[in-house]
C-alpha cells in the first residue's frame, strides 16, 4: 500500500520534490463582483478535473466543492491501494451560516496503467462524498461531473 500525506494551506501551494496540494478559499463572488449563497448557477457546478503527468502522476482538481465560508485551510490525505485511490478533504476553521465554492487540488504519484477507483471523503474515511473510476495511462485527461 503506498500512503501520501498532503497538506494544504490557504491560497497557496504546500510542495516538496514528490507531492503538493493546494487550497482556492472561497470562490463565492461572481464576475461582477455579486456574492452568491447557492448552487444554482453553472460556474458552480462540482467537479473533478483529472490529468497524468509523467512517471505514474495523476494531478485531481476538486472544483467548486461546496464547503464552510469559513474554510481557513483543507487537509488532504491520499493513499493507494490495489487500484483505489482514497482522497480524505478535511477542512479547517471555524463555522459560518455559509457555503461557498472553492478548489482543492493534488498530486498523486506512484500508479502504474490500468483502471483505478477514485473516491473522495469529508473529513474522515467513512464518510464518501463522491466517486468515480479511471483508466489510468499517460494520456489520461478528463473531469467527472457531480451529479451527472
Amino acid at each position: 500500500m503506498t500512503l501520501v500525506t498532503i497538506l494544504t494551506v490557504s491560497m497557496s501551494s504546500c510542495a516538496n520534490d514528490e507531492f503538493w496540494s493546494q487550497f482556492s478559499g472561497c470562490k463565492n463572488i461572481n464576475s461582477v463582483g455579486v456574492t452568491r449563497g447557492d448552487a444554482t448557477n453553472s460556474w458552480e457546478t462540482e467537479s473533478v478535473e483529472y490529468e497524468a503527468g509523467q512517471s505514474g502522476v495523476l494531478y485531481l482538481k476538486h472544483v467548486n466543492v461546496m464547503l464552510n465560508c469559513a474554510t481557513e485551510k483543507v487537509v488532504v490525505t491520499a493513499s493507494v491501494d490495489d487500484r483505489h485511490i482514497k482522497i480524505v478533504e478535511n477542512p479547517i476553521g471555524e463555522t459560518a451560516n455559509c457555503v461557498c465554492p472553492m478548489d482543492v487540488e493534488c498530486k498523486i504519484d506512484g500508479l502504474s496503467k490500468g483502471e483505478y477507483t477514485i473516491s473522495f471523503y469529508r473529513s474522515n474515511d467513512a464518510d464518501l462524498y463522491l466517486e468515480f473510476k479511471v483508466d489510468y495511462s499517460d494520456s489520461l485527461k478528463g473531469s467527472y461531473i457531480k451529479g451527472v
